[in-house]
Parts: structure tokens; C-alpha cells; sequence
């Protein structure tokens, strides 16, 4: 005697017997979604790996130079200017962009209180 359960299991242990198959579409979907992810995921690895090997190549007083560097810049009202080695290193970068908006948090209170 079969209950409707055993209907269900049945069909799910038969996928490929009396159902539709899956459309192309639906194919390219999963596909193009897949490939997306793997992007995204690829991406984010090299960014993680960028910044480990640029963290390990630079110093703390390069870092503090830049945040300085940042501050300064920021507090002037200038726009940002990075140098070469700043554009590729991500920690530099980092810095800079920390000191910039703290410098410009700085210029603005600056311009509060007079």
C-alpha cells in the first residue's frame, strides 16, 4: 500500500522520469551566476593578498608619514594627492585616506568655532 509520501520520495529518487527538462535559460542562469560569484571571490582573494604582502613590505613609520601626510593635506582644504607608491600600496593608501578625512574633521571644526 503506497501513501502519498511514498509518492514524493519516489519522484524525488527518480528526478530524470516523467519530469520537464531543465530550459536553457534556466542553464545560463546558474551559470552566469556561478561565474559571477567566482569573480567577486576572486577579487576579494587578491585584495586580501595585496594587503597581507604590502603589510609585511611596509614599516610603521612610512604608515604614520602618510597619516600625517593625510592630516595636512586634509586640513588645507586641498583635494587628496597621492604619490605613486601610496596608489599601489593599499596600507599607505589606508593611512593617507584615515589622516585625509581626520584632516578635514579637523578644518571643519576649525571653521565652527571661529
Amino acid at each position: 500500500m503506497e501513501t502519498a509520501t511514498d509518492e514524493v520520495d519516489m519522484g524525488m529518487i527518480n528526478q530524470g522520469k516523467g519530469q520537464e527538462p531543465i530550459p536553457v535559460y534556466t542553464k545560463v542562469g546558474w551559470v552566469m551566476a556561478w561565474v559571477v560569484m567566482f569573480v567577486i571571490g576572486a577579487m576579494i582573494l587578491r585584495n586580501c593578498a595585496t594587503s597581507v604582502i604590502y603589510g609585511r613590505k611596509t614599516n610603521q613609520q612610512q604608515v604614520e608619514t602618510y597619516y600625517k601626510l593625510g592630516i595636512t593635506d586634509g586640513t588645507s582644504g586641498q583635494g587628496p594627492m597621492l604619490r605613486d607608491e601610496a596608489v599601489k600600496n593599499p596600507v599607505l593608501r589606508k593611512a593617507y585616506s584615515k589622516g585625509y578625512r581626520e584632516g578635514v574633521d579637523k578644518g571643519r571644526q576649525t571653521q565652527i568655532s571661529q
